[in-house]
Order: structure tokens, then C-alpha cells, then sequence
């Protein structure tokens, strides 16, 4: 009987072939032909999953926002501002395999200037994150943790811009500015945003 195939595994198996190159080499050198040597498997049996090097890429970056959205959906919590952190925790680089994870995404982001799929995968990715901050951002409204003369909307760009400028910062400056560097900053912007809970009526 013919062994069962997990083809949705087998393309997660590529994509994590494609970050590796990229990590290493950066994206120019992310051909079909690169990432077939370092998963080890044939060119054309690459290509029956990934046809071209467009659509490779395409998914190594779906797979990153995933493995981010991931995190992000497992925060269990009410508290609108233990959410937006551990949200701005699961994002910054806060360990070597999310660094890496960050760095092939900004490299991804590079290409996707003058990749329609990049742009689309990267698109969507951001609106659901925006739409995500925006959620946490409306309940604190209604909950009184976030003034009524604050528009939720505006707050969720606003923060989406703090945490990636920290990003950056943790990326590309990283000698003075570490991810507990980011975090305070986070943390004073949520000081500046939401009222305590401890203001809060019973």
C-alpha cells in the first residue's frame, strides 16, 4: 500500500528550506534550485509543489505570518493591556528563532516592492493584524480602558507603527537597543493609551 504523503508538511518543510537560504544568503539567492540543495530533495520534486520562485516565496512568508498569528491567537486574556503586550511580545524578536523569523520577513517585505504575490500575502497579513489591534482596541473602549475621545482605529495604526519601529530598531541597531529596550518603550506607549486598572469603576 502506497505510504501516505502530509503534503501540507512536506511544503512547511520547504518553506523553512527557503528562510534558512534566505537567513543566510539573503532572498536573491532563494532560487528553486538553492532551496532543493537545502532540503535536500530534487529540483523537479520541488516544482511539483512550487512551480516557480515566485510562489515559493509566497508561502515561506504565509508561513511566517502564521507561525506569528499563532502566538498571537494564543493569548487568553481580557485585559486589553496584557493583550496589546504579549501581542507586541509575539512580534519583536524576542528569541534567536524569532529574530531570524523577523529578518527573513523584512527581507521578504524588501522583495515584495516588485512582487505582486509578496504584496498581496504581506496585504493581508497587515490588515489582519490591524483588524486584530482594532478588536482589542474597541473592547477596551467599551470597557473604559480606552478614552472615549481616542479613536480605536487610528490607536491600532498607531501602535502597529510603534511596534514595527521597534522591530526595526531591534534588527538594525541592535547593539543598543535590545528587545527589553522595545518593551519599555511598549510599555510607556500603553501607559500613555490606557488608563489602569486599578482607575477603573468596580
Amino acid at each position: 500500500m502506497p505510504k501516505a504523503v502530509d503534503h501540507q508538511a512536506r511544503r512547511r518543510e520547504l518553506a523553512e528550506a527557503v528562510w534558512r537560504v534566505i537567513s543566510t544568503d539573503g532572498v536573491h539567492r532563494a532560487s528553486v534550485r538553492a532551496v532543493a540543495a537545502e532540503s535536500g530533495w530534487s529540483t523537479g520534486s520541488l516544482r511539483h509543489y512550487f512551480p516557480t520562485q515566485d510562489a515559493l516565496l509566497a508561502f515561506a512568508m504565509e508561513l511566517l505570518a502564521d507561525k506569528a498569528r499563532a502566538r498571537m491567537l494564543a493569548i487568553d486574556d481580557r485585559d486589553a493591556r496584557t493583550v496589546l503586550r504579549r501581542i507586541a511580545e509575539a512580534l519583536l524578536p524576542m528569541t534567536p528563532e524569532h529574530r531570524v523569523e523577523v529578518e527573513v520577513w523584512l527581507a521578504l517585505l524588501a522583495r515584495a516592492q516588485v512582487d505582486p504575490g509578496l504584496q498581496r500575502a504581506e496585504r493581508d497579513n497587515r490588515e489582519a493584524l490591524q483588524a486584530l489591534l482594532s478588536g482589542v482596541l474597541w473592547r477596551a473602549t467599551a470597557q473604559g480602558e480606552l478614552s472615549k475621545d481616542r479613536n480605536p482605529d487610528l490607536e491600532a495604526v498607531r501602535y502597529l507603527a510603534v511596534i514595527d519601529g521597534m522591530t526595526l530598531a531591534c534588527v538594525f541597531s541592535a547593539e543598543w537597543i535590545s528587545t527589553d529596550a522595545a518593551l519599555t518603550v511598549i510599555d510607556q506607549h500603553l501607559d500613555d493609551l490606557l488608563r489602569p486598572a486599578s482607575t477603573l469603576p468596580a
